[in-house]
């Protein structure tokens, strides 16, 4: 009888101490950028969220910020990050049928309004108006550097019209929109061949906003930016057996860390919210102040 119960109470245990599975994009090199951030400390003990390397910084930010929620919800389990091609920002298939627990990435409010019956939302990790973006051109293209927003009607700027959030942002500007359904990449090197002027992009967190890939440079047009209409919140997979108690935790420990002023401090610190910016003329206001969503 003792070696039964001892035999339950082992399992349960090991059960227990299960690590806790959290996807990530496996075409990104995340998990690379993650540990060079880290740098040997514990992801519990991050207090600073200046960047370490290069490219956009947020999607570590998010990695670091999850786990600290989860810890401070409650849920003491080791997290592993498991990378998934199928993940991106619309795709939730293995989190409807239960097959992944949480992703590792915030996702547009917009693009989860369909899915609430299978999916948990979590409190927004990125409110509505504090993502910001520029209109980003060629830094050789000199003669864009300095427009003024009295001319953005003879600016040419390609979007994807899946992204919504974009779209309707730059749907409530004066801008030409050219639509192209492909890789980011690939809109990005429209910029650089000049087929259009500009692309909307998150401001860089280099001292300069210069964007550098591939070893080309952009540039955000000077003054201006615009916000995009949405907020932004972490997914927890209903069907999931973890998931009622996953997003319990994680919703508690947002809360604690939005008391704290952690989540403030870590959007700032981490150039997502970008201070250097914070005067620049905001050319789509209007949706700010009408409070469309």
């Amino acid at each position: 009888m003792k070696w039964c119960l001892f035999f339950l109470f082992s399992s349960f245990y090991v059960q227990a101490q299960a690590p806790l599975v959290v996807d990530i994009i496996s075409s990104e090199n995340f998990s690379l950028r993650y540990e060079e951030f880290l740098d040997g400390r514990s992801v519990l003990d991050v207090e600073d969220f200046h960047p370490s390397t290069k490219g956009s910084h947020i999607e570590i930010i998010e990695m670091v910020l999850l786990q600290q929620a989860l810890h401070l919800g409650g849920e003491q389990r080791k997290v592993i990050f498991n990378p998934k091609p199928s993940v991106n920002i619309i795709e939730f298939s293995d989190l409807i049928a239960g097959e992944s627990l949480v992703l590792a990435r915030s996702t547009w409010h917009e693009d989860l309004l369909d899915y609430k019956g299978s999916l948990f939302v979590s409190e927004p990790l990125v409110e509505y108006g504090e993502y910001e973006a520029g209109f980003y051109v060629a830094k050789r293209n000199i003669a864009l550097h300095n427009m003024p927003a009295e001319r953005l009607n003879q600016l040419t700027v390609v979007a994807n019209p899946r992204w919504k959030v974009d779209w309707r942002a730059l749907n409530n500007t004066d801008v030409n929109i050219v639509s192209f359904i492909g890789p980011w990449e690939t809109m990005l090197e429209m910029v650089e061949t000049e087929i259009v002027d500009a692309m909307l992009v998150n401001f860089s967190v280099s001292q300069s906003l210069v964007l550098n890939f591939e070893g080309r440079e952009y540039v955000p047009i000077n003054e201006l930016k615009l916000f995009l209409p949405d907020s932004r919140h972490f997914v927890v997979s209903k069907r999931h057996p973890d998931g009622k108690r996953v997003f319990a935790a994680l919703n508690k420990g947002l809360a604690i860390l939005k008391e704290r002023g952690i989540l403030r401090k870590a959007l700032t610190e981490s150039g997502f919210i970008n201070e250097k910016v914070a005067p620049w003329h905001m050319v789509n206001e209007a949706m700010l102040m009408r409070g469309i969503q």
